[in-house]
C-alpha cells in the first residue's frame, strides 16, 4: 500500500511539466532582472518572487483544487490526461504561448466529439502502456473546468498587486513611457479518480480500488494556471482585481452549466456549454484588455516637471511612505526637483529624514516624509526613468 501511495504522488513529478515549470521560473526572473539592472542599474525586486508565486501556487492551489475535485468526484481518462500534459509542456517551453484554459478547453471538446477515435498506444513491450480506458462524460470536464476558473480566481486574486516590472518604449510625441508586465504562473497538483487502468501488464504495484462497482485508480496530476499580460496603463492592480470578480462568475456560470449537464445528459448540450465557456472566457480577457487600452490615457510618462515615479521597491522609504507608481515628486526636503542628479543633492542635504511634495495621479498635492537608510542617503527605493543612454527600447 505505501508503495502504491508513493507511486500516485510521483506521478505528479514524473510528467515534465513541473521541472518545465521550474525552469521557466527560473529563465524568467533571470531575464527580468537583467533587464531591469540593464535599465535602473539595479533590479526592482531582486528576491526570487517568480519561484515565490510559482511554489506558492504549487501549494495553496494543489490544497483548495484536490478538495474541490474530490468533492466534484471528478473523473478524467488517460487519453485526455496525456494530451493535456503534452500541451502544457509546449506551453512551458513556447515563449509567449500561456493559453492554459482555452487549451484545455479544446482538448475537452475534441475528446467528447472523437470519443474512443482519441485512443492510441505509446509504449510496447513488456510494460504497455494504454491510454484507451472509460471515456469521461462531459459534465467531469464540466466540473473541472469550474474547478480551475475558481482557483484562477484565487491566483488573481492573490497575486494582483505584484505588477511592476516597467518596459520602456517611446510614444508618438518621443517621450519615454512605461508598460508594466504581469507574468505569473504555476503548476500545481489535482487528485483525480480515472477509470480503468494505465499499465496493462506487469503492474501489481498500481493503484485501483472499486467504486461503485468500476475500478478506478487515484492520480496526482499537474496542472498549468498563468498569465502573461502588459499593461500600459497605470491600473494594472485594479484590472486585474476586475478580472479576478469576473472569473468568478464564470465560476459560478460554469457550476450551473455543471448541473444542467447533469439533468440534461446530452453530448451535445455537454459541448455547446464548453463552447460557451470558453468564448465568455475570451470574451471577458478581451473586455479588460480593452479597458487597459482605453485608459492609456493614465500611462506613466517622463515628465518634466518633476520626477514621475516608474516603481517602487518593496522595504524601503519609499514603501513605507506608501509612495506609488505614477506619481510625481515635485519636491525633496523644500528643493524643487526636475531630474536625477537634483534629487540625489536634494536627499543629501538631509542624510537621516526626507520630506517628499508629490502629486499623485489624480493631481493631488501630498506630503511624505521618512527616515533614510544609515550609509545610503541618496537611496529611497525608488525607480525613475533612466536617461536615453540606458537603452529604453523603441
Amino acid at each position: 500500500m505505501q508503495q502504491q501511495l508513493l507511486f500516485n504522488v510521483l506521478f505528479f513529478f514524473m510528467m515534465p511539466a513541473f521541472w518545465f515549470g521550474i525552469g521557466r521560473t527560473l529563465v524568467d526572473h533571470h531575464l527580468r532582472v537583467k533587464r531591469e539592472r540593464s535599465l535602473y542599474d539595479s533590479a526592482i525586486n531582486p528576491k526570487h518572487t517568480e519561484l515565490r508565486t510559482f511554489l506558492w501556487g504549487t501549494i495553496g492551489l494543489g490544497i483548495v483544487g484536490s478538495v474541490l475535485s474530490f468533492a466534484f468526484g471528478i473523473e478524467v481518462s488517460y487519453a485526455w490526461i496525456f494530451a493535456y500534459e503534452a500541451i502544457v509542456a509546449l506551453m512551458l517551453v513556447i515563449p509567449g504561448a500561456m493559453f492554459p484554459f482555452a487549451g484545455m478547453g479544446i482538448l475537452m471538446l475534441l475528446i467528447l466529439l472523437l470519443g474512443n477515435n482519441f485512443y492510441t498506444h505509446i509504449l510496447n513491450g513488456n510494460l504497455s502502456l494504454t491510454l484507451q480506458n472509460t471515456m469521461p462524460v462531459g459534465m467531469n470536464f464540466l466540473e473541472l473546468l469550474t474547478v480551475m476558473l475558481i482557483l484562477q480566481y484565487l491566483f488573481l486574486k492573490f497575486n494582483r498587486k505584484s505588477v511592476n516590472s516597467p518596459v520602456l518604449s517611446k510614444n508618438i510625441r518621443g517621450n519615454q513611457v512605461a508598460s508594466y508586465l504581469f507574468n505569473k504562473f504555476t503548476i500545481f497538483p489535482l487528485v483525480f479518480l480515472v477509470p480503468g487502468q494505465l499499465f496493462v501488464a506487469n503492474s501489481p504495484f498500481w493503484p485501483m480500488f472499486r467504486l461503485f462497482g468500476s475500478k478506478v485508480s487515484i492520480l496526482v496530476v499537474p496542472f498549468l494556471i498563468g498569465y502573461r499580460f502588459k499593461f500600459v496603463s497605470d491600473m494594472s492592480a485594479d484590472i486585474l482585481k476586475r478580472l479576478a470578480n469576473a472569473t468568478g462568475w464564470l465560476a459560478w456560470l460554469s457550476l450551473g452549466l455543471t448541473i444542467d449537464a447533469f439533468l440534461w445528459k446530452n453530448l451535445w448540450f455537454e459541448v455547446l456549454a464548453i463552447i460557451v465557456l470558453l468564448l465568455a472566457y475570451g470574451m471577458v480577457l478581451y473586455h479588460y484588455h480593452r479597458v487597459d487600452k482605453r485608459a492609456s490615457a493614465k500611462q506613466v510618462e517622463q515628465a518634466v516637471d518633476g520626477i514621475r515615479i516608474l516603481a517602487v521597491k518593496p522595504n524601503t522609504p519609499a514603501s513605507k511612505m506608501n509612495l506609488q507608481t505614477g506619481d510625481l515628486i515635485l519636491e525633496v526636503n523644500g528643493q524643487a526637483v526636475r531630474n536625477e542628479e537634483q534629487l540625489y543633492r536634494a536627499l543629501q542635504s538631509s542624510p537621516a529624514f526626507c520630506h517628499l511634495k508629490i502629486k499623485n495621479r489624480n493631481g493631488q498635492l501630498e506630503l511624505k516624509d521618512a527616515a533614510i537608510y544609515e550609509g545610503a542617503p541618496h537611496e529611497i527605493g525608488i525607480v525613475t526613468f533612466p536617461k536615453e543612454k540606458t537603452g529604453a527600447t523603441k
